[in-house]
């Protein structure tokens, strides 16, 4: 049997997708991954973690709050929905919500655990090739999530002592009498900060120095008008600017999803009191803002960072173990490479349309669609998940060609707001400011 639509990769994206055509249209789609169970990055997922956005940002609810797939029904189904209003939690355990994650990956039928998907091939419709099968489908929907990020002064060292922080619980690094720096100034790089000061104390390193790019450590901008960047109209609105608009765009708001939660930045700054103050035989931990690192190399057993303070000072930090809180960026899947060349780009990014489906030169009626893979073509909400439902929306659209359901009201920021910023860019730019 063809089908309408196989889905590659079953995170948080395509998950979403997989609820609402499977409510929508009950069967002819097919989602693979590779997992047997759901598992939201399980090397960095702390006890402590909490989620930065609302629980209504969940797979359905923005959508369609009626859904059986929504966070509050999870909570029902689970005798847990009480407890959950009475433990008054400021913000949703990450922990608990891959726990709803799992629950709607595996109540889903249209989603198949543990096929790994290898290629994919295009002869008037798309062949998808696993380790068990060659399925046919007249559309694609990519939702394979980011990989990690390893700046270029690191390359070629990574290993047991040296790694990317999504790789922390895997690797389980004997931290004990070790000198450790954890490079990366937002939530992930505090996070593990607080995974490590909050180690039992005969486990704890000897030190710990957190080296950020940024001014400070700085907090999440969670503000109401900030988040008005995080509502559909805006999507389209910034995807409607100029490349270097949005480039310049993306800069100037980083704080607004890359920042640090308010609890986090107090329970580290809570941490430094009690081993200044409280604790004898202290862990000793240094901050060093406004900080590059321009320089990596091995020492024993170690390595040797070269830290740079604006042009000029500079110091050298000698580290057991280095962990990168760095960031992801874009996956290049194998699986495309035979497609690959008929595929447009924009940077290192698959260039879209406004259904999310990518530019290629195949039929208009076969369509590739990605999923968290447009943050420069889409805005900071594109890996967030406060628009995960309603992508997911306007991409099951397109598959069924209905218009568009339930509009929202285009916020309180008017467009000519926007439209004036964009000139007010486009004049920095043009005069070098």
């Amino acid at each position: 049997m063809e089908l309408s639509c196989i889905g590659v990769g079953t995170g948080p994206s395509n998950l979403s997708l997989a609820c609402q055509m499977h409510e929508q249209m009950g069967q002819g789609a097919l989602f693979l991954d590779r997992q047997v169970n759901f598992r939201w990055h399980p090397g960095s997922a702390f006890d402590s973690s909490e989620l930065q956005v609302s629980h209504f940002k969940d797979l359905v609810t923005l959508v369609n709050p009626r859904s059986a797939y929504t966070f509050v029904n999870y909570l029902h189904e689970n005798g847990r929905l009480y407890h959950f209003l009475n433990a008054q939690f400021e913000a949703v355990l990450r922990a608990e919500f891959e726990q709803y994650l799992n629950w709607a990956f595996h109540r889903n039928p249209l989603v198949r655990g543990g096929e790994t998907v290898r290629e994919i091939r295009f002869d008037g419709e798309f062949r998808v090739r696993t380790d068990n099968a060659v399925l046919g489908a007249r559309n694609v929907v990519v939702g394979i999530g980011k990989q990690a990020h390893i700046p270029r002064q690191f390359q070629g060292w990574t290993g047991r002592n040296l790694f990317h922080s999504s790789e922390l619980l895997h690797i389980h690094p004997e931290v004990h009498n070790s000198h450790v720096c954890v490079v990366g100034g937002g939530q992930s790089g505090a996070e593990v900060l607080l995974h490590l000061v909050g180690l039992p104390k005969g486990r704890r390193p000897v030190s710990i120095t957190w080296v950020s790019q940024r001014e400070n450590y700085l907090p999440i901008d969670n503000s109401p008008f900030t988040n008005e960047l995080f509502m559909p109209c805006f999507s389209d609105r910034f995807a409607a600017m100029s490349e270097s608009q949005r480039k310049l765009f993306l800069r100037r708001f980083v704080l607004a999803s890359d920042g640090i939660s308010e609890s986090t930045l107090r329970a580290i700054y809570q941490a430094l009191y009690r081993h200044a103050f409280l604790e004898p035989n202290r862990c000793e931990i240094t901050l060093r803002p406004r900080c590059t690192v321009s320089h990596c190399i091995n020492a024993g057993a170690g390595h040797r960072l070269t830290l740079q303070h604006g042009m000029e000072e500079v110091e050298e930090v000698t580290a057991d173990i280095v962990i990168l809180a760095t960031g992801y960026e874009n996956a290049e899947p194998d699986f495309l490479e035979p497609m690959a060349h008929r595929l447009e780009k924009i940077d290192n990014e698959l260039a879209i349309r406004e259904d999310f489906s990518v530019c290629w030169d195949g039929p208009r009626d076969s369509r590739i669609f990605v999923q968290n893979a447009s943050l420069g073509q889409r805005g900071l909400a594109d890996p967030n998940l406060s628009l995960l439902a309603w992508r997911a929306r306007r991409i099951l659209d397109s598959l069924l060609g209905a218009p568009r359901a339930n509009p929202e009201h285009p916020g309180f920021i008017s467009p000519t707001s926007v439209e004036c910023w964009s000139d007010t860019v486009a004049e920095e730019m043009g005069s070098g400011i």
